[in-house]
């Protein structure tokens, strides 16, 4: 009898960053940054979540491999993760939010900044296991991503993650962002990107910061068992 080789993944939006505190309290991203740290309240979520992950019993998360990007509020999330689960957080070059590091000029145009490089990492992310690829040049170069550059590079996420976690029936972490979660559910089952609906968000999905969203996939079939699961928020936030 073949037994159908399975893999829980779990993404966990990063925790409240300056940028979104920023955009609910002004309604703009005049001023964001291009990489911008967790506020107090980010640190304090990230916190919430970590507790939350190790202390489950309803659908219990049970981690076995953790990723995060090389952008900061990803990393400092991950980081609070991968202590209270005593796992090592990785980061994926792949896995960074829709644009890439940008700013904005005069008119509110995009234009791409360049990521720091290893040794910034290494100094600072002392714990973080970096890609052998991630140079001292930077981490990331060039223009803000367009669209269809992103929507492959989640198609490309999601067939790595399948091929080398899926036979290993691994439960695996993804400390990533909102607009990537958004377009990673809407690859994995088939919906078209940003289809009209009654609120504001540009996005199919609600992704509030560190929710969790769970999809389980074995070599049949793939299915969604929750999105933005905030359990841990609850009252405080």
């Amino acid at each position: 009898m073949i037994t159908d080789c399975r893999m829980e993944l779990y993404l966990f939006r990063h925790a409240e960053s300056i940028n979104n505190a920023l955009i609910t309290t002004t309604g703009s991203d005049k001023g964001r940054q291009a990489d911008p740290e967790l506020t107090e309240s980010g640190h304090q979520q990230a916190q919430k979540l970590a507790d939350f992950i190790t202390s489950s019993t309803i659908y219990p998360i049970e981690l076995t491999h953790l990723y995060c990007s090389l952008m900061t509020r990803s990393i400092l999330t991950g980081e609070y993760i991968a202590e209270a689960c005593g796992l090592e957080l990785t980061a994926d070059p792949d896995i960074f939010e829709y644009r890439g590091l940008y700013d904005l000029d005069e008119n509110g145009g995009m234009r791409g900044v360049s990521g720091p490089g290893r040794s910034y990492f290494k100094t600072r992310f002392r714990n973080l296991r970096l890609p052998q690829t991630l140079a001292n040049q930077g981490w990331y170069k060039g223009a803000a991503e367009e669209l269809p550059d992103f929507l492959e590079r989640v198609h490309k996420v999601h067939t790595q993650l399948l091929e080398k976690h899926l036979p290993t029936n691994s439960k695996v972490g993804l400390v990533v962002h909102g607009d990537f979660i958004d377009q990673f559910i809407n690859h994995v089952m088939g919906v078209d990107r940003h289809c009209s609906n009654y609120i504001g968000w540009g996005g199919n999905w609600t992704i509030d910061n560190t929710s969790i969203t769970r999809i389980d996939f074995t070599t049949q079939t793939k299915v969604v068992v929750y999105i933005n699961r905030c359990d841990h928020l609850k009252p405080t936030f």
